[in-house]
């Protein structure tokens, strides 16, 4: 029997984290943990562990040092978890944990949020030819990533 692999799914509160709860059934079978925004939005841990993260607003004043902030945190907890792969459906705190996780040697799965029909998000904008799957739930978009998977919708 194969060694046990382990997963990070990491997203923003909200939306966003209601998706990737969606995907509970990935998590069966390999450690697994759960990464997000600090937040009043009810969480629901389908992982072995939760962490948390300062809410990002790139509208904030301090948006610039939060942002090199997290990079830093990520490069410190992704060489304590050490990922297999890092399954994420943005939004913002996505970005640096996929770039220090692909450097680390994790395998990136991106999914595009069900809310985007006809256009990309700036998440997915920048994680499109970084990812090692990119997963769009709309057909049309595939016409916006020609090189994504249809993984059909996760609701």
């Amino acid at each position: 029997m194969g060694e046990r692999k382990k997963i990070g799914f990491i997203a923003s509160s909200g939306g966003h984290l209601e998706e990737i709860s969606r995907l509970k059934s990935v998590a069966e079978g390999a450690d697994s943990f759960l990464l997000t925004e600090k937040s009043d939005f009810k969480v629901k841990n389908f992982c072995d562990d939760i962490f948390f993260v300062s809410q990002m607003n790139r509208r904030q004043i301090l948006f610039i040092p939060k942002f090199i902030w997290l990079f830093i945190y990520a490069i410190y907890f992704l060489n304590r978890e050490r990922p297999d792969f890092i399954v994420t459906t943005g939004a913002l705190i996505a970005y640096p944990f996929c770039v220090v996780g692909r450097f680390f040697g994790a395998k990136i799965i991106y999914v595009e949020s069900f809310a985007r029909v006809k256009s990309p998000s700036l998440t997915g904008r920048l994680l499109y030819n970084f990812a090692d799957l990119f997963v769009v739930q709309w057909e049309d978009m595939l016409k916006k990533y020609p090189k994504s998977v249809l993984g059909g919708g996760i609701f």
